[in-house]
């Protein structure tokens, strides 16, 4: 019986401070020391979002993370950040930092590190480089400059209030520069959350709530802008966005859009062309892919992801699909499942909806071609640190 395993599209990765610094340049390096130092007195430990189980070094020593990760069946990794120099709240995806001038500096360094670190597992990680859409000439730059370090994608940044809408045409440039280069873009968590200034419980609910709302913005504001019918190449995935908002949302547009008379309607008084071509759902699976992290059916029920019942008849309605989702593990996140994860691909190969074909593609074929992973490179590690699906399944049954 042939093996699989996952490849994570969620993982989260940082440098030590200490490690940073090696990768700010001269003219930064008091600043970045004033910053250590407010740091260091304020006890900030020097993480993000960690489960102290794991230990600080989760982040940044390449030889315990692929011994951790390769435990759990995961052969390779796509990653984001989990904390970036001069970053004023260390729980954020999308950095911020005390004035634009250091928070370019600390993009630039993660990214430089971020190289360093991917190459320590070669074509086993896939890094999102950091990129801010605030100067396009810039970024269209950063963009190729990602490609040619050999990062395998970039991050989108916050959707904050006085930021560009990225259904705005000005951000062409960026989308065509991402298609040309064959990179995906990410969308990531919660970028563009209200920072509360408030703490305690309420404030930490709000937040849970309000993730999976601001999240998926970029999903409605790229379809509704036209975005992916003027760059039909580009490739976008939504991971740890939660789908209590992105399924019903997209529902809701293929309604909207439905109306057609009507909306042209509108478009004629407005004296405007409707800029989406088709319904929100058809981008799903060829434009837009959804990273189901930390995975686990209380997100969607496994029949409700795939869209079929446990006769493989189809569910009505929109439905994610097993050729769009993927599997992420979330390490070394607070809300992680690690050392459970082969419990979570049990719950999903012995789902009676489920064949193991859609087992594969979710759990690793689907980011393979996402993010551009050798599969041939990828498979002596399969077979040494890979499962066999029925076995975990029955395993699970038993």
């Amino acid at each position: 019986m042939a093996k699989t395993a996952i490849i994570s599209v969620d993982g989260h990765v940082k440098a030590s401070r200490a490690g940073y610094r090696d990768y700010i340049q001269a003219r930064f390096l008091d600043a970045y020391d004033h910053w250590v130092g407010a740091e260091e007195e304020a006890g900030t430990p020097d993480a993000g979002n960690l489960n102290p189980e794991y230990g600080f070094e989760a982040q940044w020593d390449s030889g315990r993370r692929l011994d951790v990760l390769e435990g759990q069946g995961v052969v390779a990794e796509v990653l984001f950040p989990n904390g970036q120099p001069f970053q004023v709240n260390r729980f954020e995806d999308a950095a911020r930092a005390a004035d634009a001038e250091l928070a370019a500096e600390g993009r630039r360094a993660y990214n430089r590190w971020l190289v360093d670190f991917c190459a320590e597992a070669p074509g086993r990680r896939c890094g999102q480089a950091v990129v801010s859409f605030d100067d396009i000439d810039q970024a269209v730059k950063d963009v190729y400059r990602a490609k040619e370090q050999g990062l395998g994608g970039i991050m989108m940044p916050a959707l904050n209030p006085g930021g560009k809408d990225f259904f705005d045409p000005v951000l062409d440039p960026i989308w065509a520069a991402v298609q040309d280069a064959g990179l995906p873009l990410s969308q990531h968590g919660g970028a563009g959350l209200p920072g509360y200034s408030a703490t305690g419980f309420a404030a930490i609910l709000t937040v849970s709530i309000e993730n999976g709302f601001f999240s998926v913005r970029s999903l409605w504001q790229m379809i509704a802008g036209g975005v992916f019918d003027r760059f039909p190449g580009l490739r976008m995935a939504f991971i740890e966005t939660q789908l209590m908002f992105l399924v019903p949302a997209i529902a809701h547009l293929d309604m909207t859009l439905g109306w057609t008379d009507d909306w042209m309607a509108f478009a004629r008084f407005m004296n405007r062309d409707r800029t989406v071509k088709r319904l929100a759902s058809e981008y799903i699976g060829e434009n837009c892919f959804v990273g189901v992290s930390p995975f686990d059916p209380r997100q969607l029920a496994i029949d409700q992801l795939v869209g079929k019942d446990e006769d493989s008849a189809p569910l009505e309605g929109f439905h994610i699909g097993a050729d769009a989702a993927m599997f992420g593990v979330d390490y070394p996140h607070f809300e992680s499942f690690v050392p459970h994860t082969l419990d979570k691909v049990a719950l999903l190969a012995g789902h009676p909806s489920v064949t193991p074909d859609d087992s594969v593609k979710i759990l690793y074929q689907n980011a393979a071609t996402l993010f551009g992973f050798d599969l041939g490179l990828l498979q002596p590690h399969v077979e040494r640190v890979g499962f066999e699906l029925e076995t975990v399944a029955a395993a699970s049954a038993g």
